[in-house]
């Protein structure tokens, strides 16, 4: 059986088949809607070919291959099973691509799907290599049996963590609803060890952060998935409604670290902010194959014209470069950190009925200007290094919670530790509009300045 191409790619996963389309967007609500379409793209060969094809190239240097594999299974000195050696074939094929194409195994696979659906069942832990508690999830088991960050797991279940990686270590965290992972844990600071029980419930696996730092609003997106844009909305009435419409004076944007994920719920959140105009292009194989995002609306946007500021780094890339590349290029937002990865490509992900997939780069992102992302990234408006705290001068730390409201379940998580005192790139950005400057190259920039270069 081929691979066939599966509905719900990720962002750099979903890229509609067509040559010169052009899409134009109408309103928000059916763009992110779009997120269930399904993607077509040309048959793939059938694993039968008729057996006179063999003779015409490529199908003749199969021939090569079968032999080639012939003489590893009867000869090689390092036994390998069938599956290993597929398996090592097809990567190394994909491998000669580019980068960023590359063929998944069964469980590689499962784990993508799972990034893009949104969700999982587990205990809300970020666990790094050996154990190491690197983050909880607010509001979730572990956060709530006190877990925080530097914690170590010795034991998940009775079984070591120490030599498993990350992966391995949150696939045996996850498990049904309802079930029990029982934690060897050392705190930070203490050198006992103490068993922490917690029970596995359903979780978001890309929740939105909020919080509100004075009269300003911090919004923090990990990643963009199916619920993406439906938790933005959710967050913003939240923040407007918590800080006070009248008292709000501007948006945080905070991309950092956030890898991409669906194009079309990247999209979406480009158009929540622009309310106009064009959001991407994505420039396909052959003369001519360019798909064109772009919004045909005017009007208000889902904050009101109010200032904005977009945090990127070294982490930020793919679909989020396609957010921060939009606003910078529109002039809707100051963009602010380190240049971002420079991963601009669009990748459809094919399915085998045996679980494994292919992962294909399909389309190449250009932003709105003309730039293209693949390798380059997004320049920031204004540079400011992420190490370090902030600047002197700033201020204290913020005093407690925010009050601002939100539910795990719904996906939103009101941070608390968002602080700008600690972060030397978010006290730049809140400075900058708290302070209100619009002047010169450094200034904010509001949702009525004219477009750059347009």
């Amino acid at each position: 059986m081929p691979f066939t191409a599966t509905t719900g790619e990720p962002a750099r996963n979903r890229r509609t088949h067509g040559r010169g389309l052009s899409c134009v967007i109408v309103g928000l609500a059916g763009l992110a809607g779009a997120a269930g379409a399904v993607l077509t793209t040309p048959a793939s060969p059938v694993a039968g070919t008729r057996p006179n094809r063999l003779s015409e190239p490529p199908y003749r240097d199969l021939l090569a291959f079968g032999a080639a594999f012939h003489a590893v299974r009867a000869r090689a000195v390092d036994v390998r099973c069938d599956d290993q050696l597929v398996d090592a074939a097809i990567a190394g094929m994909v491998s000669a691509l580019d980068r960023h194409s590359r063929y998944l195994t069964a469980a590689e696979f499962r784990r993508l799907d799972e990034q893009d659906t949104g969700r999982y069942s587990g205990v809300g832990l970020e666990v790094a290599a050996g154990g190491t508690v690197r983050g909880t999830l607010p509001g979730g088991p572990a956060a709530r049996a006190g877990l925080t960050p530097g914690a170590v797991i010795e034991r998940i279940d009775g079984v070591p963590v120490a030599g498993l990686g990350p992966a391995q270590v949150a696939d045996r965290l996850r498990g049904e609803p309802d079930s029990e992972a029982r934690l060897l844990v050392v705190r930070p600071g203490e050198t006992a060890r103490a068993e922490v029980v917690l029970t596995r419930e359903w979780l978001p696996l890309h929740p939105v952060r909020v919080r509100a730092v004075e009269s300003l609003a911090y919004i923090g997106l990990d990643h963009f998935d199916a619920f993406t844009t439906g938790r933005l909305l959710k967050a913003v009435a939240i923040l407007k409604a918590g800080i006070g419409r009248e008292r709000l004076t501007g948006f945080v944007l905070d991309l950092r670290g956030n890898p991409g994920g669906l194009v079309v719920q990247a999209v979406a959140v480009a158009g929540a902010f622009l309310g106009h105009g064009e959001i991407v292009r994505l420039v396909g194989r052959g003369p001519g194959n360019v798909e064109r995002f772009a919004l045909d609306r005017t009007g208000g946007d889902l904050i009101d014209g109010l200032p904005l500021v977009v945090l990127v780094d070294g982490g930020t890339a793919s679909a989020a470069e396609i957010v921060a590349g939009a606003l910078q290029d529109h002039r809707r937002a100051t963009v602010i950190g380190t240049r971002t990865y420079g991963k601009g490509a669009v990748q459809t992900t094919f399915a085998h009925r045996d679980g494994r997939g292919l992962r294909l780069t399909t389309a190449w992102v250009v932003t709105p200007a003309g730039h293209r992302v693949e390798g380059d990234g997004i320049r920031p408006d204004r540079v400011v290094p992420r190490d370090g705290m902030a600047e002197a001068g700033y201020g204290p730390p913020l005093a407690g919670p925010s009050g601002i409201g939100g539910a795990l379940q719904d996906g939103i998580v009101a941070d608390d530790l968002i602080d700008p005192s600690r972060d030397r790139q978010l006290s730049d950005a809140v400075r900058r509009l708290r302070d209100g400057r619009q002047t010169g190259d450094d200034g904010l920039i509001h949702r009525n300045d004219a477009v750059a270069g347009r």
